[in-house]
């Protein structure tokens, strides 16, 4: 035993000196220090092994009609408000086949913690099994659990709750991120990340969704009833590793992460926002500022992510563009030439907040209809899922056949603060479709893309 206690308190100069000088320079040192090597070097490698996204019955589908009634019975649409919930909702690009938890279309809805620990318990549980059985993984293997959702805080944790119901370990880590709205799941892949490069040969499971049922607004304040119409059920699990075993069977590893917060902006601060109105009601404000404060964080963001995904002739064009337009006044008419991104990535995953959202993102990095197809489908099949949107999406792309080894995908969220965080992966195994089972898409998969009209009928 003394020959670990070596290896655990020096560093790896102080190990072979003392081997050298020592009785241990035997065959069963040199074994110890290719132990060593093979189970404690640190990994610099982020691998996504697998992500289940969450898909519940046909019981809890909810379409557009059904809560237009239900905003009418309920209250939700008083004040001659029905009229603008209907046209929000047909604007929307949200279909007819969304998530809602079985809480919100009774008469009166449903608002307690039960219904609401009964929403989490359904998509966190479903999901992460699901994820567990497909990989035979067992819980006890998992060394870090992240959670998060924005609006529901429980105690004990969301963590916890995966921890108690699957039996983890007693010395798991656990992390659970609220507040942070719809690019949370990012925030929680960052966090991962630093996690893994610092605890070495680990397994961390993330659990990424929002809850529907905690936060129904009432009141009669346009910019917060937005919230009633854009967000439907979902969430999606997500198991990572920096273990060198995993990188013959995970689908892709974590090239780049990119962070942008402009909460020291007051606009960009009160873009999203939880309050309360003149008559005590709680809701989510969206403010009519959000596309320009997400234009903005985007373009932050992308100026710093540029530098290390685009080809230098973009990165050039660009920079001359700029230089150009500061000496040259008339050049500023013009504008500031727009990187093409398509250069640097095969796939874009850009967050279903909202059909308004996707064209804005779109026009602004000049993509084509295919590059924002996951995207739009999305949100018409799944509505807004929040933080896990981005990965409907990349689900949406592996039930297509499209992604292959060699691609590089970019997943794009905002959320509230304001933020913008950026994921770069790239596929680095075959995601063979004969054993996509559990892929969210895959039943319905051929019916897609359909053509999304601007007024969707109910």
């Amino acid at each position: 035993m003394e020959i670990f206690n070596i290896l655990e308190n020096s560093n790896l100069i102080e190990v072979l000196i003392l081997l050298y000088h020592s009785k241990y320079l035997t065959l069963i040192a040199l074994t110890t220090i290719a132990i060593y090597f093979w189970l404690f070097r640190s990994s610099k490698h982020v691998y996504l092994v697998d992500f289940i996204c969450f898909r519940t019955s046909t019981s809890y589908r909810t379409p557009i009609s059904s809560i237009i009634e239900h905003a009418e019975l309920d209250g939700f649409g008083t004040g001659g408000l029905t009229g603008f919930l209907t046209k929000v909702l047909e604007r929307s690009g949200i279909g007819n086949e969304c998530y809602v938890p079985s809480s919100i279309p009774v008469l009166p809805s449903d608002l307690s913690l039960n219904s609401t620990m009964e929403e989490l318990e359904m998509v966190i549980f479903s999901t992460v099994s699901s994820l567990f059985t497909k990989h035979k993984l067992n819980p006890r293997s998992i060394d870090v659990v992240i959670t998060n959702c924005s609006l529901v805080c429980t105690v004990p944790s969301l963590a916890t709750m995966i921890i108690n119901k699957f039996g983890l370990r007693s010395n798991v880590m656990s992390f659970n991120l609220s507040g942070m709205g719809c690019s949370a799941g990012l925030l929680s892949v960052s966090l991962a990340k630093d996690l893994l490069r610092v605890h070495k040969n680990s397994t961390v499971l993330v659990m990424s969704m929002e809850s529907v049922s905690s936060n129904p607004y009432k009141g009669k304040v346009k910019s917060m009833l937005l919230a009633n119409c854009l967000f439907r059920m979902g969430g999606v699990a997500i198991l990572l590793s920096n273990k060198t075993n995993y990188k013959h069977i995970a689908k892709y590893e974590l090239q780049h992460l990119t962070r942008t917060h402009l909460g020291s902006k007051d606009t960009a601060y009160k873009c999203v926002f939880q309050e309360a109105d003149e008559e005590g009601c709680i809701g989510v404000s969206l403010s009519r500022s959000i596309l320009q404060v997400a234009g903005e964080a985007m373009k932050t963001n992308m100026s710093t992510l540029a530098a290390f995904v685009l080809p230098y002739s973009e990165i050039i064009k660009y920079g001359l563009s700029v230089t150009w337009k500061k000496f040259w006044p008339p050049a500023r008419k013009r504008g500031t030439y727009i990187p093409d991104f398509r250069k640097a990535f095969n796939h874009f995953c850009v967050h279903a907040g909202g059909k308004a959202v996707i064209d804005a993102i779109k026009e602004s990095l000049k993509l084509k209809d295919r590059d924002v197809e996951a995207s739009k489908m999305t949100l018409y099949r799944f509505g807004n899922t929040s933080s896990s949107s981005v990965w409907y999406s990349l689900s949406y792309l592996e039930a297509k056949g499209r992604v292959r080894k060699g691609d590089m995908i970019w997943q794009l969220g905002f959320g509230s603060g304001f933020k913008c965080n950026s994921a770069v992966w790239k596929c680095i195994s075959k995601v063979k479709l004969e054993n996509c089972c559990s892929n969210v898409w895959s039943e319905f998969i051929h019916q897609y893309p359909i053509e999304v009209p601007d007024v969707i009928d109910h």
